[in-house]
C-alpha cells in the first residue's frame, strides 16, 4: 500500500528573524525565532565558541564599567578595567593564573574622590593616554607609564610630549603646549593663570623647535595612580566630567557634563587642539563650551563619522563639524531635528559606531546613520527587539564588533539587554542586514565592551 508524504525544502539565502507577519505566511528563508545562531553570507551558522579560558574579574568584586585596551607613548599595550574602586590593569601573564583575580589584575589607583554613578563609562584614547568619565565631576586620565601619586616635578633636559603636565616650584600645574626638551636650568615660572613660560635655558637659539612653552593651569586636580584632567575653572578649582566623551578635530569633547557647580545635560565642552589636559578658556582660548539651549531635550550620546560628529539627543540629532575658526568657536552646530518630538536616541548606552556608520535606537525604530543619511534597520525583527527592550532590568549596552578573532570576520552590531540575571543579545549583521537573537543565562553585561588585547 502506497504512503502519501510531502516535503518542504528550505534553501538560502536566509534572512534572520521575522515577526512582522503571521508565522504561517512568512517566507521560508525567515523564522519567527532564531536563537544562538548568527547570519553570515546568507547562511545560518553557529555562533563562535566562547574561550573556556575566561579572564577573571578584578578582585574587588564590583561592577565593571568599561574594559578596553590602549597603546601608550612607549608602544606598550595595556588592557584596563574601570570599576567603582578605580582603575585596574590586566597582567601580561594572566593566563598562568586564569582563575586568580588577585594575580591577574593590578590596581593602578583608587579614586581619590567619589566617582560618578555606577554606570557604563565612556572613554577615549588620545595622544596615547586613556581618558574616561562616567557621570561624575571628573575626567580621568592615565598615560600607562607613570603611577601618579603627586604631580611630577620639572626635570632639566627632559623630553616632554604636548599636553604633558608638571608641578612648578610655586605649586601650580604647568602644561606643555608643544613637544620638546626642557632647558638645562629651572625657568622663572609665571604665577598667573594662563601665563606662558618659555623653557629655553641652555638653547643657543630662541627659535629652536625643541623649546617648550608651558601654560600655567592652576592647582593640581585629584590624583592617585591616575589623575583628573579637566579643571574648567582653575581660579576656583572647579572640575568637570560627563556622561559621554568623543574626540573630533584633535580635540577631546565632553557632552552632558557634570561639574563642580552642577549638572548640565545640554552642555558640550571641548579642550584645545592637541592639549586634552586644559579645559579652562581663561587658560587657553582654544578650550570652551556651548549650551544647546535652543533644543528642548538632553544629550543621550555622541559618536563620530569621519570629520563629522553626531550629538544624539532624546528627540533629535545635532551635527558637529569644524567651523574652520580657531579659538573661541571651533565648532559649528547644526540641528537635524530641534522639535520636542522627533527621531533621537532613547538608550544612552545602546548606540555604537564603527568606521563610516553609527547605529542608535529611537522610539519608533533602530537607525543606521552615515554621511549618506539615515536608514531604518529594525526591519521584520523590530517588534521582537522592542519587546525585549521593554523587559530590561539594567542598562542596555550597544557595540559594533567587526570581528571576533582573525578567522571570524563578522561585522555585527550587538544590542545586549539584561533581564534579571540573564542577558538577551540582538545581533544585526551589517553585511547581510538581518537580525538574530542570542540568550545567555547567569550573565549580565555592565560596561561598554571594546576590543581588548589579552595575549
Amino acid at each position: 500500500m502506497s504512503k502519501n508524504y510531502f516535503e518542504i525544502v528550505y534553501q538560502g539565502p536566509y534572512k534572520g528573524v521575522n515577526v512582522a507577519l503571521p508565522e504561517d505566511i512568512i517566507d521560508k528563508q525567515s523564522s519567527p525565532f532564531i536563537t544562538n545562531f548568527t547570519m553570515k553570507n546568507g547562511e545560518i551558522r553557529t555562533r563562535p565558541r566562547q574561550d573556556s579560558n575566561i579572564i577573571p574579574p578584578p578582585p574587588d568584586n564590583r561592577v565593571i564599567n568599561i574594559l578596553t585596551s590602549f597603546l601608550d607613548a612607549n608602544t606598550v599595550t595595556h588592557t584596563v578595567a574601570v570599576t567603582g574602586t578605580g582603575l585596574w590593569q590586566l597582567s601580561a601573564n594572566w593566563r598562568k593564573n586564569p582563575k586568580s583575580s588577585k594575580l591577574a589584575w593590578q590596581l593602578i589607583g583608587a579614586y581619590p574622590t567619589p566617582p560618578g554613578p555606577n554606570i557604563p563609562a565612556n572613554s577615549s584614547v588620545f595622544v596615547n593616554k586613556f581618558f574616561w568619565t562616567n557621570g561624575g565631576p571628573n575626567l580621568w586620565v592615565w598615560d600607562g607609564i607613570t603611577s601618579i601619586g603627586q604631580p611630577n616635578k620639572w626635570v632639566a633636559s627632559q623630553s616632554y610630549l604636548s599636553g604633558a603636565s608638571i608641578q612648578d616650584s610655586n605649586g601650580n600645574i604647568q602644561v606643555a603646549g608643544n613637544s620638546g626638551i626642557s632647558g638645562n636650568a629651572v625657568p622663572v615660572w609665571g604665577n598667573t593663570l594662563g601665563v606662558q613660560t618659555v623653557d629655553s635655558a641652555g638653547y643657543a637659539s630662541t627659535t629652536d623647535a625643541n623649546i617648550i612653552t608651558w601654560t600655567e593651569n592652576g592647582k593640581p586636580a585629584p590624583a592617585n595612580g591616575f589623575q583628573a584632567a579637566a579643571v574648567v575653572d582653575a581660579t576656583n578649582g572647579y572640575t568637570a566630567g560627563a556622561y559621554f566623551l568623543i574626540e573630533l578635530n584633535a580635540q577631546l569633547i565632553m557632552l552632558n557634563t557634570v561639574e563642580s557647580t552642577g549638572n548640565y545635560p545640554q552642555r558640550v565642552r571641548w579642550s584645545p587642539s592637541g592639549i586634552p589636559t586644559i579645559w579652562d578658556p581663561n587658560v587657553n582660548i582654544g578650550a570652551g563650551f556651548n549650551d544647546e539651549l535652543d533644543v528642548p531635550d538632553a544629550i543621550t550620546g555622541a559618536f563620530t563619522v569621519g570629520t563629522t560628529g553626531f550629538i544624539l539627543r532624546t528627540n533629535g540629532i545635532t551635527e558637529l563639524t569644524s567651523s574652520g575658526i580657531s579659538g573661541e568657536n571651533p565648532f559649528a552646530f547644526n540641528h537635524l531635528w530641534a522639535s520636542d518630538r522627533g527621531i533621537g536616541n532613547v538608550l544612552p548606552f545602546g548606540y555604537a559606531s564603527f568606521g563610516p556608520i553609527g547605529i542608535f535606537i529611537s522610539v519608533d525604530d533602530i537607525y543606521n546613520v552615515s554621511l549618506g543619511g539615515f536608514n531604518k534597520i529594525g526591519g521584520a525583527a523590530r517588534d521582537a527587539i522592542y519587546q525585549d527592550i521593554a523587559a530590561a532590568t539594567y542598562y542596555i549596552i550597544g557595540e559594533i564588533v567587526p570581528y571576533y578573532q582573525n578567522n571570524y570576520i563578522y561585522n555585527n552590531y550587538r544590542l545586549t539587554i539584561p533581564q534579571g540575571i540573564n542577558s538577551v543579545t540582538w545581533v544585526y549583521s551589517i553585511e547581510d542586514q538581518y537580525w538574530t537573537r542570542e540568550f545567555k543565562s547567569n550573565c549580565v553585561i555592565t560596561g561598554i565592551p571594546r576590543w581588548s588585547y589579552t595575549a
